[in-house]
């Protein structure tokens, strides 16, 4: 009787946590969320540019990151708490296009979801060894712009498009530029949406709109390899938590040299006044000593 409780409640386990038959499935309609105050995540932006290689043997048509993997420190970073509050780090290694976009946040729908996949960095500790990042993309109107305002209003381009059929590249000044004046984040405990869907993941969504226009999305689409939207899954029960977004811009367009070497300057003598210290303390030391050693002679 109890091998037999032992077996249903492994089998019930699985059903529960592999997302291909269980309740933690992707994508989800977001609806509500709990407002964690502690909750945060930060997106650490380093290169200019992230380059991307059209993976040709997977399922799902995805671009892999061609920054040379033998780093142990990666030039772009996602730190911060998973739904349960655990905090996690991830190393992207790949992205993906899906239109329209799988996720629905509030009842809206969005033209263009961009998906940036990574594995989890040695020193944390988590059952999920994946990480997802979501960025939401949505057709503006360009004509009811320019009648309501009368100007005519360019979105700076996220995306690359002309290198060659098989690459696409990330402009992460643009998009590091985009979130800085926005503060919230989305996380739940999710799934992959290619293959078997047999991998639980961390799912990490920024509610924040990009603006697209029609032209340069007919563009995306016309030249580069997309996704088809998964079908929307149940919530069940799941975590579904809001955090605050930290943009740490260290790109070429938020370089400053000068700041950088007053930093390194003044590090620089912060160590030599700590070893100055030092040195004066150990004479001191051996004075007093010597002094002892005189008068115990004497």
């Amino acid at each position: 009787m109890l091998f037999i409780l032992l077996v249903i409640t492994q089998v019930y386990s699985q059903d529960e946590y592999l997302c291909g038959r269980g309740e933690r499935q992707s994508p989800i309609s977001i609806t509500d969320t709990f407002d964690a105050k502690y909750y945060k995540l930060e997106l650490r932006f380093k290169d200019d540019v992230l380059v991307g290689q059209k993976d040709n043997e997977s399922q799902s048509r995805r671009y892999i990151f061609t920054d040379d993997p033998t780093r142990q420190i990666p030039e772009f970073r996602m730190l911060g708490h998973d739904p349960h509050g655990l905090m996690v780090g991830y190393r992207p290694r790949e992205f993906q296009l899906i239109a329209p976009a799988e996720h629905q946040i509030y009842e809206q729908n969005f033209d263009l979801e961009l998906v940036i996949w990574g594995d989890l960095l040695n020193i944390y500790k988590n059952p999920n060894i994946k990480g997802g990042l979501s960025f939401f993309f949505k057709v503006i109107d360009q004509n009811e712009i320019i009648q309501e305002n009368q100007t005519l209003i360019t979105y700076p381009q996220v995306f690359n498009l002309t290198e060659e059929r098989d690459q696409l590249s990330i402009n992460m000044i643009n998009l590091a530029s985009h979130l800085k004046n926005h503060e919230k984040y989305i996380t739940y405990r999710g799934s992959i949406t290619w293959g078997n869907c047999d991998e639980i993941v961390d799912r990490f969504l920024i509610p924040q709109v990009f603006p697209i226009s029609q032209d340069q999305l007919d563009q995306i689409l016309a030249v580069k390899q997309i996704n088809n939207p998964y079908p929307l899954q149940d919530i069940h029960k799941r975590r579904i938590v809001k955090g605050s977004l930290i943009i740490d811009d260290e790109t070429s367009a938020n370089y400053n040299p000068i700041y950088r070497f007053l930093s390194l300057t003044f590090i620089a003598f912060l160590f030599f006044l700590i070893f100055a210290l030092f040195i004066k303390e150990q004479r001191e030391k051996r004075r007093i000593e010597q002094s002892k050693k005189f008068k115990s002679g004497s």
